[in-house]
């Protein structure tokens, strides 16, 4: 047997080394309860329940999840307005792990979306690990315990004030998502309006459009929902556009413009029932359609140009009076901005009673808008259908290493993370659908999926390596991020188009994934733990390896396991 020994010399004889002071543990390699853990989740939308239902696999790991809202669901519960709905194929927009086979329709309504997200909360039994009317308000980390602190603003009555209460967790987890935080536009006298004044993120179902003269100012997904479905039902509507966008009679796997977004037959509901191999290759067509259509995102290529070429015809065979293809056809790359399916927005802003409007808002008055021209326009009901607050900023204080918050972080360059689910000088900490996140990208729900399947092995790593803080490094981020904005030069993102996309100070491309979502996806499969900077709970960083016994010794399984997939000679 040869001893390790140390260079240190005593009386001219070698020392042997000396074990650490933290020894080992009287435990097998990897064993879990060891490290028990605790995990706080904000929000219960479609990227909480995923990270829950991966979570959930997990043996000693407690799990709370904190949601604002009374149920699940995130952004399909809360958005009601006329016409809501996904720009995303319905067959696409599930879990690869729980699908659906009744959709109504190719583009479903949200409250149908909304419903999909409860039945699969309740089928995996999620609602004991969330609690509801409950909001966090801030999280610190403090280094000293490798502990997160989170403040949570409890369920708020008429009769009493908010119940503050504190909790604690080894890592904390951000699936909040993006479309959850709504804005009024910035316009000077908005609020002096003394009609209806309305917000698409947060309608009032009291509100009755029949008869009424409406302002609508967007001219993003909400407006282009809207319109159509109160057009027919109002005296006259205004259409503020400030950017013009591409809006197609068709968009996805199956569709004919000329019928859009009919409902499912019954026919195809039971064969998509009946017939499991039928709906697999049906939902792979339309997945394969989405993700082939990255193609298109990369500046000057062939299918850019072709694909450009063919939303500009789209446009115009559906927009018959020359003034109004001026107002609406872009004329920057194809997918700067987000590309929105709507052929009845296209009719329903060329009846008589709609009026498009692209002179900018100088001002909102008691009766209405006047814009840069002089002109005041007068309505008794403003739609507001100006989207979220798209920063990427956090809707409450998060302070990580050093007593540093993100704000402070994101304060010089704007938002930052690793790979869109990490932040430097925040261990421990991960998010779902963050910064450079792969929104736009192709299909996305099978990248929410991916992510908490990536959050759920560092989760593994910090339990069976008995880890401190994982933190990824700050050079590492930079360098990243770095990348990103080097990739993203060559594609239609950093285009000309006004977008949420990009940072309003810096013009960085902060939203999107500087690739496909399949690149996402196999980037992220098997994570590169050396870009973090990892802290022990022991001096000894092996003392996870435990007393030199394996966990299928313990348990007393097949030691011959590595003989099972030998091959007869």
């Amino acid at each position: 047997m040869v001893i390790s020994q140390s260079n240190n010399e005593s009386n001219g004889t070698q020392q042997p080394r000396v074990p650490s002071t933290q020894g080992y543990g009287q435990h097998p390699l990897h064993d879990r309860s060891q490290r028990p853990l605790k995990v706080i989740i904000v929000g219960a939308g479609p990227s909480g329940i995923a990270a829950l239902i991966e979570l959930k696999k997990l043996s000693h790991v407690e799990i709370l999840c904190f949601e604002k809202n009374a149920d699940v669901g995130g952004t399909w519960l809360e958005t009601r307005y006329p016409g809501a709905a996904c720009d995303v194929a319905s067959h696409a927009y599930q879990y690869s792990f729980d699908y659906k086979t009744d959709w109504s329709r190719h583009f479903s309504p949200a409250e149908e979306i909304g419903e999909y997200f409860i039945s699969v909360a309740k089928k995996h039994d999620l609602y004991n690990k969330i609690t509801f009317n409950s909001r966090v308000i801030g999280a610190e980390w403090d280094d000293n315990t490798g502990i997160w602190r989170v403040q949570v603003e409890g369920d708020v009555s008429p009769e009493s004030d908010a119940l503050v209460e504190d909790h604690h967790a080894h890592v904390f987890i951000n699936a909040g998502g993006i479309l959850n935080d709504w804005k009024w536009p910035d316009i000077e006298g908005l609020h002096s309006f003394k009609g209806k004044l309305i917000h698409t993120a947060a309608w009032d179902p009291e509100v009755d459009p029949k008869g009424a003269s409406v302002g609508i100012i967007g001219s993003g997904a909400s407006s282009i929902q809207v319109v159509p479905s109160i057009q027919p039902l109002c005296d006259k509507i205004d259409v503020y556009v400030r950017s013009p966008t591409y809006i197609l009679p068709t968009v996805g796997f199956g569709i004919e413009s000329s019928n859009f977004n009919a409902p499912y037959t019954e026919a195809d509901i039971e064969r998509f029932n009946e017939d499991p191999e039928y709906y697999k290759t049906f939902r792979k067509q339309i997945e394969q359609q989405m993700n082939e259509n990255f193609a298109a995102s990369i500046k000057n290529s062939e299918a850019q140009e072709k694909g450009r070429q063919w939303a500009e015809k789209m446009m115009s065979s559906a927009i018959v009076s020359p003034e109004l293809r001026e107002k609406l056809i872009p004329s920057w790359e194809l997918g700067c901005r987000r590309l929105t399916p709507s052929l009845p927005y296209l009719k329903a802003i060329q009846e008589p009673n709609v009026n498009v409007i692209r002179t900018g808002i100088l001002r909102i008055t008691e009766k209405g808008i006047e814009t840069e021209d002089g002109q005041i326009h007068e309505v008794d009901t403003l739609i507001c259908a100006t989207g979220f607050n798209t920063s990427f900023s956090s809707r409450f204080n998060i302070v990580g290493k050093n007593g540093v918050s993100l704000r402070t972080m994101w304060k010089a360059r704007g938002p930052e993370a690793y790979l869109g689910m990490a932040i430097a000088g925040l261990p421990n900490y991960f998010t779902l659908l963050g910064p450079n996140c792969p929104i736009a990208n192709g299909s996305l729900i099978p990248c929410i999926e991916s992510s908490a399947k990536y959050i759920s092995q560092a989760i593994k790593k910090i339990q069976t390596d008995q880890i401190r803080s994982l933190d990824v490094k700050q050079p590492i981020q930079d360098a990243f991020n770095d990348y990103v904005q080097e990739v993203h030069k060559d594609l239609v993102w950093t285009g000309s188009c006004q977008s949420w996309y990009k940072d309003r100070k810096s013009g960085r491309v902060v939203a999107v994934w500087p690739g496909s979502s399949i690149h996402f996806m196999e980037m992220i499969a098997n994570p590169r733990w050396e870009d973090f900077d990892i802290k022990y709970i022991n001096t000894n960083p092996f003392s996870f390896m435990g007393n030199g016994i394996s966990q299928r010794e313990a348990k007393g399984e097949d030691l011959t396991y590595y003989l099972d997939d030998m091959v007869p000679a």
